[in-house]
């Protein structure tokens, strides 16, 4: 694949388009079409050389250095994308994981203020946004952190919960065995079990947060 859209990127820049335009219309990352252009102007140069074969054979050995240093930049550039990106994953596993753990704790013959459940539904739903946007919107990928899909049947569950009542009153939240089962498996996340290094004070962080805005009771 990348051949083949290296060959039609320079079938581009010879019609005169600019790199970004290319990067866009082909998908893909700017720096690799730099790279292309790059290689694309040194192939036209070498088109019209002419002179001493010896010559001619240091610039091409200049030439492929040159690209071997460009390729190993894109690729460090590739790994640090790839490190952030599974950095973000792991955080949201994180905040998924604690969010979930504070439900399953407080499911149970607790009443809850209306407007903390409303509060807890807006930041159930943007912790689902932020996957989504990990994710880049692959459901595959939903399904393998196995967050997204809990997410929203959760969201379902107490929308439910704040349909049955009206705004000012208390909710009684009292799950029954299977909906703290749900909960449970939920967070059996696999995928990045080995990976996930949870920092004593990341997680110390949350539970404030959490404590702090919800406050439910015994009833």
């Amino acid at each position: 694949m990348s051949v083949k859209k290296k060959q039609q990127a320079f079938e581009l820049f010879e019609e005169g388009m600019d790199t970004k335009s290319v990067a866009l219309q082909l998908q893909v990352v700017q720096t690799l079409v730099d790279l292309w252009y790059d290689e694309f102007n040194i192939q036209e140069g070498l088109s019209g050389l002419s002179g001493d074969p010896e010559q001619v054979e240091e610039l091409l050995g200049a030439i492929q250095e040159f690209n071997e240093l460009k390729r190993e930049e894109l690729d460090l550039h590739q790994e640090e994308k790839e490190k952030a990106l599974l950095k973000e994953q792991r955080s949201k596993v994180m905040l998924f994981k604690k969010i979930f753990t504070f439900l399953k704790n407080h499911c149970q013959r607790l009443k809850w203020p209306y407007d903390e459940v409303i509060l807890f539904i807006k930041k159930l739903k943007a912790l689902q946004v932020q996957v989504e946007g990990i994710c880049l919107y692959d459901k595959e990928q939903f399904e393998k952190l196995f967050i997204w899909d809990r997410i929203n049947t959760l969201v379902d569950h107490l929308e439910q919960l704040v349909d049955d009542n009206e705004r000012g009153e208390i909710i009684k939240f009292n799950f029954d065995d299977n909906d703290v089962l749900y909960l449970e498996e939920a967070l059996q996340i696999e995928d990045f079990e080995d990976e996930i290094k949870v920092e004593t004070e990341e997680e110390q962080a949350i539970n404030r947060m959490l404590e702090e805005e919800f406050s439910p009771e015994k009833y």
